[in-house]
Parts: structure tokens; C-alpha cells; sequence
């Protein structure tokens, strides 16, 4: 028996819970592809908010040559440093690494001196060798537990670079497993020891703040800027034009051709983008942007706040299963089209949540996936609800057709209300038939053989039934039970029973030449009032049988059986012979047991059933 449509409502439901759960399953163990598609969202999500205003930091981008047309140098180097400590910034930071070559010659004196005249920051590279950068590590606290980005040493500049006035950073940028450096590291472990990135040392310096401590978060001063599991810092990349508002052309200011007081109190990075400088790098904005530019990008992030951050996924785990719950207990009491704008609507409210949270405080829940899975889980739950149910329509239409005139059952199913299954009393013909000889047939005639002649008997009966509209109600034995005005209405019905009744007794005779020993059909027919609707399955359970109850049921069963004494193959009751219009031939009155002395009639002496 299939499945009634709330079970299979149910069932939908629970469909969708289980994806949802399948689906927060796979938020958490957050494959290798997942993570690809999520940073690509968060990518999305970070460009997307408006572009800040006002840099805090000027880049002055070294050329290929000095403000004489020389090929850049170190000397140059030097120069362009004595001139930025004239310009008086809060802090100079290089993006350069001032490595080799570190004796006594004039252009290297002269860059030593010029870094101690104003705050600097010099970088370092991280190194396989086991070389430490010079002097100490400065001071940085770093609790327990916490890994760092680590190297066995560094190519540092010369130690004569390195005075009071002048600390080291690390320049690293590595890249994620889609080679685009979306993360800085907020510190790095060379050869034992803890140093700050080029970014977090030139704002520590730069606003003259306490030690930072690096933990699940970086206390930077009063900001606590949240970090991942390796203790990087996300960073929001800014477009070309923003780049090119803060940036100089570093021969302008040899030149002295800057305004006087731009780079007062201002934060300055020196780097370059030239490619043969080695510092270009892929980002979520451009394939080549220079690192000085990244450096940048992160101190302007830190100051205006709050940076990108990606929070552990469990709550989006937990959010996808608690929106499974929400459908398992929605889908089973809505319609397919209010459920789908459940969906959408939970799914337009995830993305929401998701942008909201992110302009909050730079959270980044992804904006896709979660609700993309979610979408995906109730809409194959729907679709497995609806084939259940193009299923179990086929098949009733399939066993309504055996049973029913296709006219009916297509009316029927356009307007499922016509049929009330619950109970009704109506006026409705009965024809009930038997065969005689079928006892002593199932004797003689083995199984298959019986059981092929029942197969073209019945399917005689059911084709004449039908032809007249009526219904096949069951089929008991070698007998037929026919009903006419039912369940729908069927004016005329009475006439239609007898037409029936001929044309059966036509084609069973018919039928009898290429089946010898196949015994007479007799038919007994009348009209009344009768109750009829599904009986049994109360509990939800059991085989459901429509049927009809009523005196003129029970007497159309009783005809058939009178015929064996009668004589004529069609026995019709007074009920019926008074509805109908054809002209019958009296039997007389004749005792009917459970009835008394009723009124026969039959069909007139041409007609087949005589």
C-alpha cells in the first residue's frame, strides 16, 4: 500500500534534517575544496565594503633610478633616508632588506647615520640557515601554545644598520594553499626567538604602545585584533587607485618636491614595485602587488578597524542543524510553495546575518555555502516528496482505471474534494454477478489455466462495466460487484446498469464458444438508497475497502442468486425497473430471502439477457 501523504511529508522532512546534518558535518571537517570556495566568498565579502578614506600611511616607491637618472643605490638609499627624517614622520619602515655588503664604505656609513636621525623599522627575510638577525628580539609576549610561523634564521641587514632609534620586522608573506597571500603573520619564531611583523612593529612604534601580546588575539594598546590558529592577521586589500592616492614616487622626495609638512607625524613605508625588486605578490585584488603595498594595506586595517577574521565553524555547524530541525518540523505541515519560501527565506536570512556580522566587527561566516546546502537539502527532500507522490498518483491512477472510467478518474483527480470516502448516502444502481460451474472448474482446470480464464472473464466484465460508466466496487470469487452513481454522480444510472448487464451477457456468451465449459454469468440488478465510504484502516493501519451498504445492495445480491430458479441471466429489482426507461418484461412476485414477495422483472425476450 503506499505511503499516505503525511508519511511522506514526514519522511521529507526528515530527508532535509539529515542533509542539514550531513551538511554541518562537512562545515566542520572543512575539507581542502570547501575552504577554496569559502575564501573565495570571504574574498568577496572583504573588497565589497566601501573604500576608507584617508590613508594613515604614505608609501614612497623606489624607482629604477635616483633624482639624477643614476641606477638607484645604497647611497641613493641614504639619501632618501636623510631627507624622510627632515620630513619628521612618527616612523619610517623599510620594506627592504639591506643585507650584504655590510663594510666600511662611504654609502654605508651614510645610511646608518641617516636611519638613527628619525624612528625606523627595517626588515629581514626569514632563512633556512641557522643565521640570527642582529641584536635582540624586541620585547613581544607570547603566550603559551601559540604557533608561529618559523624559521632556523634570517637574512638581516648589516648589524651597523641596527642603532637605538632602529628596530627589526619580519617581511614574511606567505602564501595559502591558493598561493594568494591573504594573511600577514602577526610575529615569527627565528632560531628561538619572537619577532613582530613590519606591520605590527611600524603601529606598535608608530603610536608609541606597550608590548602587544600575541595569544588567540593580538592586544595591541586597547585593540584586540582577533588572529587564526598560525597567529596571522587577515588583511583587506585595497584597489590600485587607493595605492596610487598614497603613494610617492621616491625621486620626488629626494627632489624636495613635496609640500613641506606632508609626511609630518605620518606613518612612511619604503618599498618598491618594481618587478626586478622581487616584491610583488599575489593578493585577492591583483596578482602583483607589491609587498610594501600589503604592509600598508594591514597598518591602514589595524588603525581604522575592525580587520577580517575568521571565527572556528562550529557555529555554522550548529546553525545548519538547527535549520534542519526548523524543516523537519515545517515541511511536514506546508504546502511545496510555502516551504520553498521558508527556505529561501532562512537562506536570505543566513546571508544577511553573515553581511551584518562582518560590517559589525569583521567576522566572516560564509555567505554561501551553509545556505547553498541548506537550500540544496530542502529542495532534494521536496523533490523526493513530490516523485513519492507522482508515484503514488500513477499508481492510483494506474488502480482507479481498473475500477473506474477513465472519465471519472481524470475528474476525479483534477478535483480530489468530489470524492467524500468518509461516508454519504446516495441513490446508486448495484450489479452483482456469478458464474456458474466456476466450483466444479476449479476442480478440472489446473491453476494457471483457471486463473487465465478468470483473467479474460473479468476483464470482459470490467470493460462493459466501465463502458457504461459504472464502477468495478470488488471483485469476490468468480463474482463481480458493480456499482453505477458512484462515487460520483451519474444521471440515468439505473439505464446504464441494464445496457451493462446486456452487453455482458453478450460477451460472456461470446466468450463461452472459445472457452467450452465456461458456465452462464447471471446478473442481478436494483436501485435505492445505500451508504457508501472506506471501511477499515480506522487506526491509520489495516487495508481500506470502499463499499456500499443498503437494502438495495443486499437484494441485487439475492437476484443474481435467484436466476438459478428463475431462468433468465438478468434479474432486476423493482427499485431499479421503476428508475429505468427500457420496458422490462414482469417476472411476477417471488419470495427473496430476507425480502418476501418482491416484484421481478428481466430484460425484454430480444434483448441478450433472455
Amino acid at each position: 500500500m503506499a505511503d499516505p501523504p503525511s508519511r511522506r511529508r514526514r519522511r521529507a522532512g526528515l530527508w532535509a534534517l539529515a542533509l542539514c546534518l550531513m551538511a554541518a558535518a562537512l562545515v566542520l571537517a572543512a575539507p581542502g575544496w570547501l575552504r577554496a570556495w569559502q575564501e573565495r566568498a570571504f574574498d568577496a565579502m572583504v573588497q565589497a565594503g566601501p573604500v576608507p578614506g584617508a590613508s594613515a600611511v604614505t608609501v614612497i616607491d623606489i624607482g629604477r633610478h635616483d633624482e639624477a637618472g643614476n641606477p638607484w643605490s645604497r647611497a641613493a638609499s641614504a639619501r632618501l633616508a636623510a631627507r624622510l627624517a627632515e620630513a619628521g614622520p612618527a616612523v619610517i619602515g623599510w620594506d627592504i632588506v639591506f643585507a650584504g655588503g655590510c663594510g666600511p664604505e662611504a654609502a654605508n656609513l651614510a645610511l646608518a647615520s641617516a636611519l638613527g636621525r628619525a624612528p625606523a623599522v627595517l626588515g629581514f627575510l626569514m632563512s633556512r640557515e641557522a643565521v640570527p638577525p642582529p641584536g635582540s628580539p624586541p620585547v613581544l609576549a607570547l603566550a603559551e601554545g601559540v604557533a608561529l610561523w618559523s624559521a632556523s634564521g634570517a637574512e638581516a641587514p648589516c648589524p651597523g644598520f641596527v642603532t637605538e632609534a632602529t628596530t627589526l620586522a619580519a617581511l614574511a608573506l606567505p602564501g595559502d594553499a591558493q598561493a594568494l597571500v591573504r594573511r600577514v603573520p602577526a610575529a615569527v619564531g627565528i632560531g628561538g626567538g619572537v619577532w613582530p611583523s613590519l606591520a605590527l612593529e611600524v603601529v606598535r612604534r608608530a603610536l608609541a604602545l606597550p608590548v602587544p601580546l600575541v595569544a588567540g588575539s593580538l592586544h595591541l594598546g586597547e585593540r584586540v585584533l582577533p588572529l587564526d590558529d598560525a597567529a596571522m592577521l587577515r588583511f583587506r586589500p585595497l584597489p590600485a587607485e587607493a595605492h596610487a592616492a598614497r603613494t610617492l614616487p621616491a625621486a620626488a622626495v629626494l627632489e624636495r618636491a613635496l609640500a613641506p609638512g606632508a609626511l609630518a607625524g605620518r606613518i612612511v613605508l619604503v618599498g618598491s614595485s618594481l618587478p626586478q625588486s622581487g616584491g610583488l605578490r599575489p593578493t585577492a585584488a591583483d596578482p602583483l602587488t607589491p609587498s610594501v603595498q600589503i604592509a600598508a594595506d594591514l597598518i591602514d586595517g589595524i588603525l581604522a578597524g575592525p580587520l577580517p577574521w575568521r571565527p572556528a565553524p562550529w557555529p555554522e555547524a550548529a546553525a545548519l542543524a538547527l535549520a534542519g530541525l526548523l524543516l523537519a518540523l515545517a515541511l511536514p505541515r506546508l504546502a511545496p510553495l510555502p516551504a520553498l519560501g521558508l527556505v529561501g527565506a532562512l537562506a536570505l536570512l543566513w546571508v544577511l546575518a553573515a553581511l551584518a556580522l562582518h560590517r559589525l566587527d569583521g567576522r566572516l561566516i560564509d555567505p554561501v555555502f551553509p545556505p547553498l546546502l541548506m537550500s540544496l537539502a530542502a529542495l532534494a527532500a521536496l523533490l523526493a516528496q513530490a516523485a513519492a507522490t507522482a508515484r503514488a498518483e500513477a499508481a492510483l491512477r494506474r488502480r482507479m482505471g481498473q475500477l473506474l472510467p477513465p472519465a471519472v478518474v481524470a475528474r476525479l483527480a483534477d478535483q480530489p474534494g468530489l470524492l467524500r470516502l468518509s461516508g454519504e448516502r446516495r441513490v446508486v444502481t448495484a450489479l452483482f454477478t456469478d458464474l456458474e460451474g466456476f466450483s466444479a472448474a476449479t476442480n478440472t482446470l489446473p491453476p494457471e489455466a483457471l486463473i487465465a480464464t478468470l483473467d479474460r472473464y473479468f476483464a470482459v466484465l470490467n470493460a462493459q462495466v466501465l463502458a457504461q460508466g459504472g464502477m468495478v466496487d470488488k471483485i469476490v470469487g468468480d463474482g463481480m460487484h458493480a456499482l453505477f452513481n458512484a462515487p460520483l454522480d451519474q444521471p440515468g444510472h439505473a439505464e446504464a446498469a441494464l445496457r451493462a448487464a446486456a452487453a455482458i451477457v453478450q460477451a460472456t456468451e461470446a466468450l463461452r464458444r472459445d472457452l467450452p465449459g465456461l458456465g452462464r454469468t447471471r446478473i442481478g440488478i436494483e436501485t435505492g438508497p445505500a451508504i457508501l465510504g472506506d471501511v477499515g484502516g480506522g487506526d491509520g493501519a489495516g487495508r481500506i475497502d470502499y463499499t456500499a451498504h443498503g437494502p438495495a445492495v443486499n437484494l441485487a445480491a439475492r437476484l443474481q442468486e435467484a436466476g438459478k430458479v428463475l431462468g433468465p441471466a438478468v434479474i432486476i429489482g423493482p427499485g431499479a425497473a421503476a428508475a429505468a426507461q427500457t420496458r422490462l418484461h414482469p417476472l411476477g412476485l417471488h419470495p427473496i430471502r430476507g425480502f418476501g414477495e418482491v416484484a421481478l422483472f428481466t430484460l425484454p425476450p430480444c434483448s441478450p439477457g433472455n
